[in-house]
């Protein structure tokens, strides 16, 4: 088709199972003249539009799950951040390396654009202003993966007119700051943050998320509330009822799979009303985040943070209320003087009888690691409660209280060089507050802070900035957007949240 300044390429393809029903598009098969023999229940079609520079879909029917996969999903939100919303209905947010790591929001009588730290968009479902006299679209828009509204009119030259809209619109000024991630397209980039992604997976496969919820196209899709799954790998297969990292893992040893060689490529079938609707490869269904490149992985492709969303992380850590004392350094001289002491201490115990002197020192100093001699040196010296290795029966199972408590405040202690390693503090240190906040923890003290202390490895000294170390330096975004939804969390459980901050010399 050609309209004096562009030139489209049309083209429709159409699927037909079995089951008579009219579709709602029905008259985009009447263009063509296109029928559909036999019976048909759930017709998909899609319309491809070609210009000298784009290619454009148009999806009826479910066919959104097998095109998804193709599009550029910042098409979309640079239309949105160049549109004024009237009145914003819902909005779906990814808060990577969260708990919540996924968040719908609806809304009420509301018409801005707002987000908090280590959040960014994944859909906005939205009325749109629009001038007097405009009639190409309603004022209802979904944007996701892609761009959803209801046109004027049921025609190939409206479409195209739409098209040439929200073209036109990329082109003007943005009007609203929206955090999203951006595509890294460099192949020797993503070559390394492939490898460096296997490499942790191997190490501890609690580096990655499987989201509960995705978005295909502008629509939602819960991955646990209404869809079952089938893994697969070459000839093997297992349905499941929830995609998780134990489900996954159970299949592999089932079948003697290996993590380094065939995680990333096991076949992920989603059905929905017990058909299949996509099938996908592991790596598409995985969240990640390489500290080093500062990128994520989601479905299947990598993205690097975009400025607004390191800005907003950046201002919110830097609101933390960070302490260092220098008393509390520790070293691996310190660690071999302690357990040196307790072999000396312990030596002639009875459970070590008829064991060599290595045996017994092996035995010792795996009885004494580090995060052990840290709460041990800090209970024994500087007057904290040792809670460590202390546990409570609770109905999800057992919890580990804390490591330390002082002075109305409890100590949730890690060491470590690296976001994984530390990551895991922040998680225990929630989980304990919410217990603690719902009274399901017996004979706890008086609770008003709540601390995450963390020991780093490493040999230089964070910068120093207003009297206090500065973790947002840090060139680790999970741990930082961790430590962010966790500073949250704390304050609205009604504590005041705590960093400790030391470091271990080599």
């Amino acid at each position: 088709m050609d309209n004096e300044e562009n030139i489209y390429t049309v083209g429709t393809y159409v699927h037909g199972p079995e089951e008579r029903k009219i579709p709602e598009w029905q008259w985009i098969l009447d263009e063509y003249g296109y029928e559909i023999g036999g019976t048909v229940g759930s017709p998909r079609a899609v319309l491809v539009i070609e210009s000298v520079d784009a290619t454009y879909a148009v999806t009826y029917g479910c066919l959104y799950f097998a095109v998804d996969k193709y599009c550029d999903v910042d098409f979309a939100f640079d239309f949105a951040r160049r549109i004024v919303f009237k009145q914003i209905k819902t909005t779906t947010l990814t808060a990577p390396n969260a708990q919540r790591n996924k968040m719908i929001n609806v809304y009420l009588n509301y018409n801005d654009i707002s987000f908090d730290s280590g959040e960014s968009y994944a859909k906005i479902k939205a009325k749109m202003k629009i001038e007097d006299g405009f009639t190409l679209h309603g004022e209802m828009v979904e944007i996701g993966h892609s761009i959803k509204t209801q046109l004027s009119d049921n025609s190939i030259d409206c479409i195209l007119k739409f098209i040439e809209y929200v073209e036109l619109v990329r082109k003007k000024e943005e009007l609203h700051k929206i955090p999203v991630f951006s595509k890294v397209k460099d192949e020797n980039v993503i070559r390394e943050l492939d490898e460096r992604l296997l490499e942790k997976i191997e190490e501890n496969i609690e580096c990655i998320n499987i989201s509960e919820l995705d978005i295909i196209g502008a629509t939602e899709i819960f991955n646990r509330n209404d869809a079952t799954f089938e893994l697969k790998h070459e000839r093997k297969h297992k349905n499941i009822q929830e995609l998780t990292k134990e489900n996954i893992l159970q299949f592999m040893d089932e079948n003697n799979l290996n993590i380094r060689n065939n995680f990333l490529n096991i076949k992920v079938v989603s059905n929905r009303n017990s058909e299949p609707v996509c099938t996908d490869i592991m790596k598409k269904l995985v969240d990640f985040t390489d500290d080093k490149k500062r990128c994520l992985l989601l479905k299947g492709e990598w993205y690097s943070f975009n400025d607004d969303y390191v800005q907003y992380l950046q201002d919110s850590i830097e609101e933390l209320n960070v302490v260092y004392d220098s008393r509390f350094d520790f070293s691996n001289i310190k660690l071999s003087e302690y357990v040196e002491r307790k072999y000396q201490e312990e030596k002639d115990c009875a459970e070590y009888s008829g064991l060599t002197i290595q045996e017994v020192k092996k035995k010792i100093k795996d009885k004494y690691y580090a995060e052990r001699v840290f709460n041990n040196v800090l209970s024994e010296q500087f007057a904290f409660e040792n809670h460590d290795r202390d546990s409570d029966e609770t109905g999800a199972g057992k919890i580990e209280l804390m490591d330390l408590y002082k002075d109305g405040t409890m100590y949730a202690v890690k060491i470590g060089n690296s976001s994984a390693k530390l990551s895991y503090v922040v998680e225990q240190s929630i989980s304990s507050t919410r217990m603690y906040k719902h009274h399901l923890l017996p004979d706890m003290p008086q609770v008003d802070k709540v601390a995450v202390w963390i020991v780093l490895k490493r040999r230089t000294h964070l910068p120093v900035i207003n009297g206090k170390p500065d973790i947002s330096s840090l060139k680790m975004m999970m741990l930082k957007n961790r430590l962010d939804g966790w500073k949250k969390e704390v304050r609205i459980l009604g504590y005041t949240p705590m960093v400790y901050l030391n470091y271990w010399e080599g």
